[in-house]
This record gives C-alpha cells, structure tokens and sequence, in this order.
C-alpha cells in the first residue's frame, strides 16, 4: 500500500507502527494506530491506518519545508494551527497602529493637506 503512493524506485527504510504521537509529529490530527513506512529514497513517510488500511499521509522533505515555514507564520510553534494565539494577536495590532501611525503623519505633516484646509477657512 505505501509503495503504491511513492514514486519508484521507493527503498523502505524502516516500517513503524504508531499508536501515539506527540503534537510536533509529522502526522498529528490523523486516526491512530497507523503504519509508519519511511523510504530512504526519495526521503519520505507514508502513513497507513492501521485499522482500515487507507492511506492517511505523505511527508516528504518538500512538506517538511512547508510545514516549518507555516508553524513561523501563523506564530504557533507548539501545535502549528492556532491562529487565535497572543503573539499572533499582539503583531497584527502593533501592525494596524503602525498603518493608523502612517496615515496621522502624513495628515499632519502633508502640504497639500494643508492648503486644502487653508482654502476651507479662508
């Protein structure tokens, strides 16, 4: 079954059977117990229930990549699907008073903003 869904010429590394794993694990959020096969070539894992013997996952190095650089931009680096987090929150509004900070200044210090209310009072 996991050969099926690697493109040849697949070498099984090891073959693992999963009936917990923890919340950085490549394959969180999927029914346990599953089989583990990792090839050696291409690097990957494929994750088969164990239960139904459907296949649940590909990781490869491409997905590893992705994974990371998703977890740094939704700021959740425990779980890495938490977008209500504080560190998320906190950014986006020190990033809207920044964008309302912009656009007080340049109303303030505009010349054409001021000869536009110099015309209104005269």
């Amino acid at each position: 079954m996991a050969k099926r869904n690697v493109i040849d010429p697949a070498k099984v590394e090891s073959v693992e059977y999963l009936t917990e794993v923890g919340s950085h694990s490549e394959y969180r959020g999927r029914p346990l117990p599953a089989w583990a096969v990792t090839f050696s070539e291409p690097n990957s894992t494929v994750y088969i229930s164990a239960e139904h013997g459907t296949f649940q996952a590909i990781r490869h190095n491409q997905w590893r990549v992705f994974d990371f650089l998703w977890m740094l931009h939704t700021m959740d680096y425990e779980g890495r699907d938490n977008f209500g987090n504080i560190l998320l929150r906190a950014f986006s509004i020190f990033g809207l008073i920044t964008v309302i900070s912009g656009f007080v200044l340049y109303y303030i210090s505009s010349p054409s903003v001021r000869k536009v209310i110099k015309t209104i009072n005269n």
